[in-house]
């Protein structure tokens, strides 16, 4: 199944950049932070898109697209800091909404971080993949290489991701109408074609677009909670 989701769905897979549709080297994967990815989230309580207590008094939903770009560096200075500082803490929960930023939102990478998080993975996944768009970018967004993402995590039952996959992965599948779920959330809520949060506690709801920075997010946190 997941050979013929790369073959239906490789021409949709446009990033904010136009991350990784061709395959110039079909050498190994080589997948980095490993380890990084294993000490930032390792412990810390996820089901399904949230990571964090469900019972955390501040919520925030974070709006992004795996296949941006531009949209790594954001990323990676925010979610591992909010996920040590706050999160593990209790103090703070974080819900990954996949919205696309292309034209078009089917993305493979969204596929294979909802597989992961059926098994309550979903975060080390999409971490992996923003610290490995360079390796995308060489060797293409395909089986191989989501499924070398998923084969990094060490206690991700990957045979059990495929089977996800397999039941799940279909066109007008569960996946596909929760990432269509997702892009008319971002569209009601009005969020632009760039990294977002929504940071909402007892204090009341701060909406912080266009890539908010570590300080910025940390400030909502406080005027909220």
């Amino acid at each position: 199944m997941l050979a013929a989701l790369g073959l239906g769905l490789i021409a949709l897979l446009y990033g904010f950049t136009d991350l990784a549709t061709q395959k110039p080297d079909r050498n190994q994967v080589h997948v980095q932070g490993i380890g990084d990815a294993i000490e930032i989230f390792g412990g810390v309580r996820q089901d399904g898109d949230r990571i964090g207590s469900p019972d955390a008094p501040v919520k925030i939903e974070i709006f992004d697209d795996l296949q941006c770009g531009n949209c790594r560096d954001q990323f990676l200075s925010t979610i591992p800091t909010l996920v040590t500082n706050y999160v593990r803490s209790g103090d703070v929960r974080l819900d990954y909404r996949h919205y696309s930023y292309s034209p078009r939102t089917e993305e493979l990478g969204f596929y294979g971080a909802e597989a992961a998080a059926d098994q309550g993975y979903a975060w080390p996944y999409i971490y992996l993949f923003f610290r490995n768009q360079d390796e995308a970018k060489r060797v293409g967004i395909d089986e191989d290489f989501l499924t070398a993402l998923a084969g990094a995590i060490p206690e991700l039952d990957v045979p059990a991701w495929r089977d996800y996959l397999d039941d799940n992965g279909e066109a007008g599948g569960p996946i596909s109408d929760r990432l269509a779920a997702y892009d008319k959330l971002g569209l009601d809520l009005r969020i632009r074609a760039r990294p977002a949060a929504i940071v909402d506690g007892p204090r009341g709801t701060r909406t912080l677009q266009d890539s908010p920075s570590l300080a910025d997010i940390e400030s909502a946190i406080e005027a909220v909670d």
